[in-house]
């Protein structure tokens, strides 16, 4: 036998072959644009939230922690312009969603006031506590809070944030605007 073999035939692509791989393709590219703007492009807003560069100078993200209760303890995070995202206690099993607004100018004008660089770091000294609330069945609220980038740590239990504090009573206030949400 000599070297004759099955010798393949070069493909040539006929017109109506070309023109069913461009819609092929524009069909593909046409869905996966729609997905993309209906399902992961505001998915992805909603991780990455309002927190953005446009709002790293003022950002309070605090929570509650503690309580004899079985549930999902409130949270809330409050923005430099005002606006909020608060999350009321939630029992477990139950969907609830979120409470969005803007707080009262003048409430946010006296956290913006009371909330300076050298409260924050007085007040998130850690400290050891062997009182804290949470340890009896009361409730430690706990905070985020970024100013001009920099982000600080707060808790009623493990910091110097002490209950009589200008600070606390302050964050206090916050707390009570949103109880009367609910």
């Amino acid at each position: 036998m000599s070297g004759h073999g099955h010798a393949k035939k070069a493909y040539n692509a006929s017109r109506q072959d070309i023109i069913v791989m461009m819609v092929t393709f524009a069909v593909g590219f046409a869905a996966g644009f729609y997905f993309y703007t209906t399902a992961f492009a505001p998915q992805f807003d909603e991780l990455t939230g309002q927190t953005d560069e446009g709002y790293a100078d003022f950002v309070i993200e605090g929570s509650q922690y503690g309580g004899d209760r079985a549930g999902t303890a409130p949270s809330f995070q409050l923005l430099e312009n005002g606006s909020f995202k608060y999350l009321p206690y939630v029992i477990e099993g139950d969907v609830v969603d979120a409470t969005e607004g803007t707080l009262p100018r003048a409430l946010l004008t006296e956290v913006k006031q009371v909330l300076t660089k050298e409260a924050l770091e007085i007040a998130g000294g850690t400290v050891v506590r062997g009182d804290c609330l949470s340890y009896v069945d009361g409730l430690d609220y706990s905070y985020q809070i970024t100013l001009d980038s920099v982000r600080y740590t707060l808790d009623t239990c493990t910091t110097a944030l002490t209950v009589d504090s200008l600070v606390n009573a302050t964050l206090d206030k916050i707390w009570n605007y949103f109880t009367t949400l609910e």
